[in-house]
């Protein structure tokens, strides 16, 4: 059984090490030199940082005690994790895939296997490889095609204008720097230009939320609220009936109360109580936590230092100093920085594989696998705040899915229904998600796929640790290739 991973950021390396495992003979392609996706030397920007607490950003069967780690330590674990599982040995760095296409046969796209052609990265006059595999997993990542909004008046500016992801050492030093963009990326960046550059501004069309490193007034570490039964069962009830418990039935007026003590502790945490009111969130927690990373240390003190000049407005148009704001003010800039985030696409897919919907969402079942192709899975599309996690338990269904071991696995009219219902769930309960961001939901969506695997979704010896210690963590759900192997 040949299969082929495309990508190896945390998610390729995992699946490919699964794969491997259960028997399969696996190839990866990636495009970088180095494992690591967004981690690698090629695929992040200069200065980005592991937002993950301690025990957080590890896989199952290799602990890691890295804390709020660089991107170069976290690169050297993966590294090492794919050294340590074979997985370094199959993977072909410096290779571009530039097309999966079924082979032409009887049945359903995909069921007699799939032609991947590749080359070496960025050289288009190099010769097309061809091959054959009886299995494809897109892990290419969702973070490497950006997103940029397309202004009037380009030409006029004559300063430098890039993505986040094309942030490199020197980018700032001494410049005045406009970061565009409300999100994690965004915050980071103008936080660390509030140091370099001669101005940082931000701007944004909205303030979102951030989560604390520490809750409870700063006491108690993130992970021990938002990664546990109990955390989560203060969220919207989750679609799949069969991962409700009777602690998800929580009254929704018990929940809008604690909620809004929630929502208080983190703006005292975070530091956004101390800003003025505009650069706080409009609305009461739960709403858009999906979209919540952590806070950037030092961003609320940078602005209370006037080092960062924040404006909230939507940005209309480039001048020939800067952006014009939709207010009318104007910004004067020497860089541009569009944290403006990343298109979910994958150009090197035969159009017959249909993974999108008219609004451009990921119809994906179980936010895995397309209706109506066989032997083709996207792994890291299912995202949840411990994507590590999520990742890993995703590769282990999706190995159960190549195997056909699953408790059930559904026709393509039952695929479509279900993934009909999903998204209209997170169109509720996680506006924006675009049909493939679970966020806040680590044990729900782990629950999911070990009920499709027929593992139990208990994790822990007693129900204190069931329910009040973290268990949307790695370690876990060790062990589970040699559960489903038995089932």
């Amino acid at each position: 059984m040949r299969a082929c991973v495309v990508g190896a950021g945390p998610g390729g390396i995992v699946t490919a090490k699964v794969l491997l495992e259960n028997g399969f003979d696996v190839t990866v392609f990636d495009k970088y030199r180095q494992v690591g996706g967004i981690w690698s030397s090629e695929g992040c920007y200069d200065g980005l940082a592991n937002q993950s607490a301690l025990r957080i950003f590890e896989f199952a069967d290799l602990p890691n005690r890295l804390h709020f780690a660089s991107a170069v330590d976290t690169q050297r674990y993966l590294e090492n994790y794919a050294e340590t599982f074979g997985v370094l040995d199959r993977v072909r760095p410096g290779t571009e895939v530039i097309s999966i296409r079924p082979v032409d046969g009887p049945g359903r796209v995909g069921a007699s296997g799939w032609l991947i052609d590749s080359r070496p990265t960025g050289d288009k006059a190099a010769e097309v490889h061809r091959e054959t595999f009886d299995y494809v997993v897109v892990a290419s990542g969702a973070h490497h095609h950006v997103q940029m909004p397309e202004l009037p008046g380009r030409e006029l500016f004559r300063g430098t204008v890039v993505h986040s992801n094309e942030v490199r050492a020197g980018t700032f030093s001494g410049r005045r720097v406009v970061v565009v963009g409300g999100g994690k990326s965004a915050l980071d960046l103008v936080t660390r230009a509030a140091r370099e550059a001669a101005s940082a501004t931000l701007v944004q069309r909205k303030v979102n939320w951030m989560v604390p490193e520490r809750f409870l007034l700063g006491l108690v570490g993130y992970k021990w609220i938002l990664f546990t039964r109990l955390g989560e069962a203060l969220l919207p009830r989750y679609h799949d009936p069969a991962c409700i418990r009777p602690i998800d039935r929580i009254d929704e007026r018990v929940k809008r109360a604690l909620w809004w003590l929630i929502t208080r502790d983190v703006l005292f945490s975070t530091g956004l109580y101390r800003l003025p009111r505009q650069l706080r969130p409009a609305h009461t927690l739960p709403f858009h936590l999906a979209h919540a990373g952590v806070m950037p240390r030092g961003y609320v003190r940078a602005i209370r230092r006037g080092l960062i000049t924040p404006k909230v407005s939507a940005v209309e148009a480039y001048t020939d100093t800067g952006l014009r704001l939709a207010t009318g003010e104007e910004v004067a800039a020497d860089v541009i920085v569009f944290a403006t985030g990343h298109h979910k696409v994958f150009p090197f897919l035969d159009s017959r594989v249909r993974v999108h919907d008219s609004a451009g969402r990921l119809r994906l079942y179980r936010g895995i696998v397309p209706a109506g192709a066989d032997r083709l899975g996207f792994v890291g599309f299912r995202q949840v705040f411990n994507n590590i996690m999520g990742v890993e338990l995703t590769a282990h269904w999706l190995t159960c899915y190549f195997r056909a071991t699953l408790r059930t696995t559904p026709g393509e009219q039952e695929m479509k229904e279900a993934i009909d219902a999903r998204l209209a769930w997170q169109e509720e309960v996680l506006p924006g998600s675009g049909g493939y961001d679970f966020g806040p939901y680590d044990i729900h969506c782990a629950d999911e796929l070990l009920h499709d695997m027929g593992l139990p979704s208990r994790r822990a010896g007693n129900l204190l640790a069931e329910y009040l210690l973290p268990g949307g963590v790695a370690h876990r759900y060790a062990g589970l290739t040699r559960s489903s192997s038995s089932n």
